[in-house]
């Protein structure tokens, strides 16, 4: 058993160095998570499991929407129940252009399922990030310094994110998912032209 726990825990320090080198592409390294990331969960939720890293904390957990801090940071993490049922009949979509005025922004398919990020610069020093996969999505302001980390953090946790069936078919019929509608946003900041940076119409477009 203690074999294990060491041989696992060198795993997570390699794995970790290897998605933040510098060598890897921002596109590279979401693939290398999301194909070699963890395979196990550590935390339960309401009819889903995921993995959170152990460098991360929950700050706060309101049914489907949690806060996760790590070095500072908000991690505003919304797990979309619906939108994984939904895609059982094939009534889940994903209409996200790419949009290149912006600092960086791709979309990407693994497991057959889809995904993408947004990372704006909102011109106070910090970039905000919007991340969808895996049926969930999360958000989180950061410095520059620290946007990748900040990617591979949040595509680890999406990736690694286990639905439980039969939890979520008892929570449709019981009509349990009307809270997971209401999700916590990133404070707006303003930019040059005056429109927020996370505006609805321009940043999420991500429909069921």
């Amino acid at each position: 058993m203690k074999k294990v726990i060491v041989i696992l825990s060198v795993f997570l320090l390699a794995g970790c160095t290897a998605y933040s080198s510098s060598t890897l592409t921002m596109e590279r390294a979401i693939g290398s998570v999301i194909e070699s990331g963890p395979k196990y969960t550590n935390t339960n939720g309401k009819g889903y499991k995921y993995y959170k890293p152990r460098d991360f904390s929950v700050l706060e957990e309101k049914d489907f929407n949690l806060v996760l801090l790590n070095n500072g940071y908000n991690f505003y993490f919304n797990v979309d129940l619906n939108g994984y049922y939904n895609s059982k009949s094939n009534n889940y979509k994903i209409d996200y252009v790419v949009d290149n005025e912006v600092y960086f922004s791709y979309r990407f398919s693994y497991n057959n399922i889809d995904g993408y990020i947004s990372i704006r610069d909102a011109k106070n020093g910090y970039f905000y990030i919007k991340m969808l996969y895996n049926y969930s999505y999360i958000e989180v302001g950061v410095k520059e310094k620290d946007v990748k980390k900040a990617v591979i953090d949040s595509a680890i946790i999406l990736s690694s994110i286990n639905y439980n069936d039969k939890v979520i078919e008892k929570l449709i019929a019981s009509r349990d998912l009307v809270s997971s509608e209401s999700t916590y946003e990133i404070a707006k900041p303003k930019v040059e032209n005056d429109r927020n940076i996370l505006d609805v119409a321009e940043y999420d477009q991500y429909k069921e």
